[in-house]
């Protein structure tokens, strides 16, 4: 008789167990979504948030500048932004993103703020050209100052509109918006689009819906929104979309470039979507995102080429970078809005020199 061996359960050769699947862990796009584009278990490129570690290879070199160029050829940006609203004042806001279009390139910078603070404004951005903005006895802007800030934003390449401009910036927003060819809207331009409807008056909400309807009405890639998160839930929310909602539900509700701004900076547009791990920890100082909205709308007055989302994502890793070459220096804690705007050029620089070298 044939005596088949077991080993004792206690011996090292014991029975071998079947460790139980485990099922794949489902991949995530840059929106925290499932992502439906695995082949082969590997991640999409939307999926993807890229390291500044060096230029992503994806993102198209910024162009080298015309040495035969004058100040007209690189473009004029006009921002619009500040208030004075009891007990705010806000300043700094539109002189950072003057700052940020100067600094990348472009050739003339407009500021256009209240009559009563445009000199601090200029105090900060001497470089740029100042334009009063009348109010009435209500603090909101005249009819023929908004008529003077559409023929001013028709004449710009690219317009800034939102920093600072407090929380009656609706017209102003309407009125850029018939008028400007590039336009970045930041901050509380952003705001005048969340409506909330339990907290306002029925006017005000129907107010918010026409913008939302304008802004869809514009051409395709001749807008950009930079919401940072809390920007962009309230964005969601006006558009019926979860709070959740990422760059690129915002960008097909809205029909614009998304520039979500966090430690992952994700980029979208109706047919693209993109992350990066944009820069240090210094970045989380007052006065970065307006900067980097300057940038992007002094690249935007200087492309002739480049496609808007092309453009936002080198505006966002020149932006990143700049943080990073100064955090080598200082480290990461102290970073002031101005120093970021005066790194840029350095950084801008770098990347069109190594551009350079490599078509040699």
């Amino acid at each position: 008789m044939r005596v088949r061996w077991r080993p004792h359960p206690h011996c090292r050769h014991g029975p071998r167990r079947r460790r139980p699947r485990q099922r794949p862990r489902q991949r995530r796009c840059v929106d925290g979504q499932p992502c439906r584009r695995r082949r082969r278990g590997r991640r999409c490129a939307e999926a993807r948030a890229v390291s500044l570690s060096q230029w992503p290879s994806e993102v198209p070199r910024i162009a080298a500048r015309d040495a035969a160029g004058h100040k007209g050829t690189f473009g004029r940006v006009l921002i619009v932004g500040g208030c004075m609203q009891a007990p705010l004042v806000m300043v700094g806001g539109p002189a950072l993103a003057a700052l940020g279009a100067l600094r990348s390139g472009c050739g003339l910078a407009e500021l256009a703020m209240p009559a009563s603070l445009l000199v601090a404004g200029l105090t900060i951005a001497p470089s740029a050209v100042g334009h009063a903005i009348e109010l009435d006895e209500c603090g909101l802007p005249t009819a023929r100052a908004l008529k003077a800030l559409a023929e001013r934003a028709a004449f710009a390449d690219a317009v800034v509109c939102g920093p600072g401009l407090g929380a009656h910036a609706g017209s102003i927003v309407r009125s850029i918006m018939a008028s400007a060819r590039r336009l970045v809207l930041d901050a509380d331009a952003l705001n005048a689009f969340a409506s909330d409807a339990s907290v306002k008056p029925p006017s005000v909400v129907a107010s918010e819906a026409d913008l939302c309807t304008a802004l869809r009405a514009r051409a395709p890639g001749s807008t950009v929104l930079t919401p940072h998160v809390g920007e962009a839930r309230r964005l969601a929310r006006s558009c019926g979309l979860s709070e959740t909602a990422s760059a690129a539900d915002l960008s097909r509700a809205l029909g614009a470039v998304v520039v979500l701004k966090s430690h992952e900076t994700s980029i979208a547009d109706v047919a693209h979507a993109w992350s990066v791990r944009a820069g240090t920890s210094a970045l989380a100082t007052a006065g970065s995102g307006d900067v980097l909205a300057g940038v992007i709308a002094g690249l935007w007055a200087q492309a002739t080429e480049c496609s808007t989302f092309d453009l936002a994502r080198q505006a966002v890793c020149l932006h990143g970078l700049a943080s990073v070459q100064w955090s080598a220096a200082h480290g990461h804690a102290g970073l002031l809005a101005q120093d970021l705007a005066s790194a840029i050029p350095a950084e801008l620089e770098r990347w069109r020199l190594g551009d350079a070298r490599a078509m040699r």
